[in-house]
């Protein structure tokens, strides 16, 4: 009897392959999980920026800024907003960007930090 070497290494060839892209898919959930989702847009807290950025759009002083603008302050905002209070905001609760907890004129790093994106 004569063994089929050459159907096991093909067997085990296509067993390989599919267990390397398991295993590929599992480390990018696992990457993507780490970076906060799919989307890369949750940060520490879990406040999303793009649901961030579109609640900042609703505002009228906001709304007509450039997109690289908004951007901008929504990375703020999340640098130095309060992420509970930044929620709400996203939610609803909190009526204003200006009532987010740590944005308010008494966080001059903040403020500074603002300018900067719309100058």
């Amino acid at each position: 009897m004569t063994m089929n070497t050459k159907g096991y290494a093909m067997r085990f060839s296509k067993l390989a392959g599919s267990s390397a892209l398991g295993l590929a898919a599992m480390v990018m959930v696992a990457v993507l999980t780490a970076c906060g989702g799919a989307t890369g847009n949750a940060v520490a807290g879990g406040v999303d920026k793009a649901s961030l950025t579109a609640k900042m759009k609703e505002e009228a002083e906001i709304k007509e800024l450039p997109d690289t603008a908004l951007s901008c302050l929504a990375d703020v905002a999340l640098k130095y907003g309060d992420s509970a209070s930044l929620q709400a905001y996203i939610d609803g609760s909190v009526k204003s960007i200006d009532d987010v907890k740590g944005l308010g004129k008494e966080n001059k790093e903040f403020e500074d930090a603002g300018f900067k994106c719309v100058d």
